[in-house]
């Protein structure tokens, strides 16, 4: 059996006075005259860097905001036949350290919004995608699951 490999993505979610932090980016895939997507601030794991670095790590990068996770959300996996890998998505939520927003690093990101759940869900079009959406209802669902159950071993 042919073994399918797997990509590790984390994804922040960060609430502040009942809304969430969102992005508006443009991400390389998408043609150049195509309006930027919403999405939750999120990418790839690098090597050797922990789940909870990683998100920390991200959320800087594509809102300028430091946080730091203290649950997890949970884990969606996404795959599709016309790729050669599958997705694995840990999602966290994350509490800002302070109000301050430091400069936006990632350069696909137009702009950050603060929008309420009903927000969110209204522009269901302008989502990345279908796991984007998937990846809004989890948070959105409530179920959350104290940050233990990530166990990060340095050996």
């Amino acid at each position: 059996m042919e073994r399918h490999m797997a990509r590790v993505i984390v994804a922040g979610f960060v609430e502040r006075e009942g809304k969430l932090l969102v992005i508006r980016e443009r991400p390389a895939e998408l043609p150049l005259d195509h309006d930027p997507v919403i999405n939750q601030p999120a990418g790839h794991v690098e090597k050797g860097e922990f789940l909870t670095d990683a998100v920390v790590r991200e959320v800087l990068e594509e809102t300028g905001f430091r946080v730091r996770p203290v649950e997890l959300i949970g884990v969606h996996q996404a795959t599709r036949p016309t790729r050669d890998h599958m997705a694995i998505y840990v999602l966290f939520r994350c509490e800002l350290e302070d109000e301050i927003q430091g400069p936006i690093e990632a350069t696909e990101i137009v702009e950050t919004l603060w929008l309420t759940q009903e927000e969110v869900l209204a522009r269901v079009s302008e989502h990345r995608s279908e796991t984007t959406t998937a990846r809004f209802r989890s948070y959105f669902s409530g179920t959350r699951y104290p940050l233990g159950v990530v166990t990060e071993l340095n050996l």
